[in-house]
Protein backbone atom coordinates (compact mmCIF):
# COMPACT_ATOMS: atom_id res chain seq x y z
CA UNK A 1 0.00 0.00 0.00
CA UNK A 2 1.34 3.25 -0.73
CA UNK A 3 1.48 6.21 1.72
CA UNK A 4 0.99 9.79 0.52
CA UNK A 5 0.28 12.68 2.54
CA UNK A 6 -2.18 15.81 1.15
CA UNK A 7 -0.21 18.77 2.00
CA UNK A 8 -0.09 22.25 0.09
CA UNK A 9 1.15 23.23 -3.18
CA UNK A 10 3.71 25.14 -5.12
CA UNK A 11 0.91 25.45 -5.96
CA UNK A 12 1.12 21.91 -4.66
CA UNK A 13 4.20 21.01 -3.81
CA UNK A 14 4.87 18.21 -1.08
CA UNK A 15 7.52 16.51 1.47
CA UNK A 16 6.58 13.06 2.98
CA UNK A 17 7.64 11.45 6.43
CA UNK A 18 8.02 8.02 4.80
CA UNK A 19 6.76 5.70 7.44
CA UNK A 20 7.40 2.59 5.51
CA UNK A 21 9.24 1.30 2.66
CA UNK A 22 6.84 1.72 -0.04
CA UNK A 23 5.90 5.41 1.19
CA UNK A 24 6.06 7.97 -1.78
CA UNK A 25 4.68 11.65 -2.11
CA UNK A 26 3.19 13.63 -5.18
CA UNK A 27 3.81 17.02 -6.20
CA UNK A 28 0.85 18.98 -7.89
CA UNK A 29 2.62 20.43 -10.97
CA UNK A 30 5.21 17.95 -10.76
CA UNK A 31 5.10 14.68 -12.68
CA UNK A 32 5.11 11.61 -9.93
CA UNK A 33 7.80 9.71 -11.38
CA UNK A 34 7.32 7.19 -8.38
CA UNK A 35 4.45 6.04 -10.36
CA UNK A 36 5.76 5.43 -13.51
CA UNK A 37 6.04 1.55 -13.65
CA UNK A 38 2.38 1.46 -12.62
CA UNK A 39 1.99 3.63 -15.70
CA UNK A 40 3.41 1.76 -17.77
CA UNK A 41 1.14 -1.38 -17.65
CA UNK A 42 -1.80 0.74 -18.69
CA UNK A 43 -0.44 2.95 -21.31
CA UNK A 44 1.61 1.97 -24.32
CA UNK A 45 5.26 2.77 -24.40
CA UNK A 46 6.16 6.45 -25.69
CA UNK A 47 9.39 7.37 -27.14
CA UNK A 48 12.16 8.75 -24.92
CA UNK A 49 12.30 12.31 -25.75
CA UNK A 50 15.52 13.62 -27.12
CA UNK A 51 18.19 14.76 -24.20
CA UNK A 52 18.75 18.47 -24.33
CA UNK A 53 21.91 19.77 -24.62
CA UNK A 54 23.93 19.54 -21.88
CA UNK A 55 25.19 22.88 -21.85
CA UNK A 56 21.41 24.20 -20.81
CA UNK A 57 20.65 21.54 -18.16
CA UNK A 58 23.75 21.75 -16.42
CA UNK A 59 23.63 25.15 -14.68
CA UNK A 60 19.94 23.87 -13.48
CA UNK A 61 21.55 20.20 -12.12
CA UNK A 62 24.11 21.85 -10.59
CA UNK A 63 21.76 23.93 -8.64
CA UNK A 64 19.72 20.88 -7.68
CA UNK A 65 22.14 19.09 -6.81
CA UNK A 66 23.83 21.85 -4.61
CA UNK A 67 20.65 22.63 -3.09
CA UNK A 68 19.31 18.91 -2.48
CA UNK A 69 22.60 18.37 -0.25
CA UNK A 70 22.19 21.79 1.76
CA UNK A 71 18.28 20.28 2.35
CA UNK A 72 20.32 16.64 3.63
CA UNK A 73 23.18 18.07 5.56
CA UNK A 74 20.84 20.77 7.71
CA UNK A 75 18.21 18.12 8.27
CA UNK A 76 20.94 16.04 9.41
CA UNK A 77 22.55 18.47 11.42
CA UNK A 78 20.99 22.04 12.79
CA UNK A 79 17.73 21.34 11.27
CA UNK A 80 16.36 22.39 8.30
CA UNK A 81 16.47 26.44 6.46
CA UNK A 82 13.39 27.42 5.93
CA UNK A 83 14.42 30.10 4.16
CA UNK A 84 15.03 28.31 0.78
CA UNK A 85 11.45 26.91 0.54
CA UNK A 86 8.49 28.32 -0.85
CA UNK A 87 6.17 29.72 2.54
CA UNK A 88 4.04 26.74 1.31
CA UNK A 89 6.39 24.26 1.07
CA UNK A 90 8.41 25.14 4.11
CA UNK A 91 5.03 25.29 6.55
CA UNK A 92 4.22 21.60 5.17
CA UNK A 93 7.79 20.39 6.10
CA UNK A 94 7.44 21.99 9.85
CA UNK A 95 4.75 19.91 9.84
CA UNK A 96 7.03 16.69 9.25
CA UNK A 97 10.45 18.39 10.48
CA UNK A 98 9.68 15.94 13.69
CA UNK A 99 9.61 12.59 11.56
CA UNK A 100 11.51 13.10 8.57
CA UNK A 101 15.31 14.92 10.55
CA UNK A 102 15.54 11.73 12.68
CA UNK A 103 14.69 9.47 9.89
CA UNK A 104 17.05 11.34 7.44
CA UNK A 105 20.03 10.86 10.37
CA UNK A 106 19.02 7.57 10.51
CA UNK A 107 20.29 7.09 6.54
CA UNK A 108 23.76 7.92 7.62
CA UNK A 109 26.71 9.91 5.89
CA UNK A 110 25.54 10.60 1.99
CA UNK A 111 27.98 8.87 0.20
CA UNK A 112 26.78 9.50 -3.75
CA UNK A 113 24.17 11.80 -5.50
CA UNK A 114 23.14 10.81 -8.98
CA UNK A 115 21.40 12.67 -11.55
CA UNK A 116 19.02 10.33 -13.35
CA UNK A 117 16.74 12.70 -15.16
CA UNK A 118 14.61 15.70 -15.29
CA UNK A 119 10.61 15.26 -14.31
CA UNK A 120 8.67 18.13 -15.50
CA UNK A 121 10.46 21.21 -14.43
CA UNK A 122 12.49 19.14 -11.30
CA UNK A 123 15.29 17.04 -10.98
CA UNK A 124 15.38 13.56 -10.05
CA UNK A 125 18.67 12.18 -7.82
CA UNK A 126 19.68 8.87 -6.53
CA UNK A 127 20.97 9.61 -3.28
CA UNK A 128 23.43 6.38 -1.56
CA UNK A 129 23.38 7.45 1.87
CA UNK A 130 25.81 5.12 3.96
CA UNK A 131 22.37 2.93 5.47
CA UNK A 132 19.99 3.63 2.63
CA UNK A 133 19.52 4.14 -0.97
CA UNK A 134 16.99 6.76 -2.24
CA UNK A 135 15.28 9.27 -5.01
CA UNK A 136 14.49 12.30 -4.48
CA UNK A 137 13.07 15.18 -6.81
CA UNK A 138 13.84 18.73 -6.51
CA UNK A 139 12.46 21.85 -8.19
CA UNK A 140 11.65 25.31 -7.87
CA UNK A 141 9.68 28.53 -8.67
CA UNK A 142 10.56 31.37 -10.38
CA UNK A 143 11.94 33.17 -7.28
CA UNK A 144 14.65 29.99 -7.15
CA UNK A 145 13.00 28.86 -3.68
CA UNK A 146 12.75 25.21 -3.29
CA UNK A 147 8.88 24.63 -4.70
CA UNK A 148 8.93 21.04 -4.93
CA UNK A 149 11.12 18.33 -2.12
CA UNK A 150 10.16 14.32 -2.15
CA UNK A 151 11.92 11.53 -1.50
CA UNK A 152 11.45 7.66 -0.98
CA UNK A 153 13.19 4.65 -1.22
CA UNK A 154 15.00 3.94 -4.00
CA UNK A 155 13.76 0.52 -5.80
CA UNK A 156 15.26 -2.18 -7.02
Amino acid sequence: MKTTLPLAALGAALLLSPVSASAQVAAGTVPNSFDRPAQAQTQPARPAPAPSAPSAAAPDIARAEEALRSVITAAQGPGFDYAVFTDNLATQIRQQADQVAPLLKSFGAVKTVEYLRQEGEAQLFKVTFDNQVTEWLIGFDSDDKIAALLFRPAEG
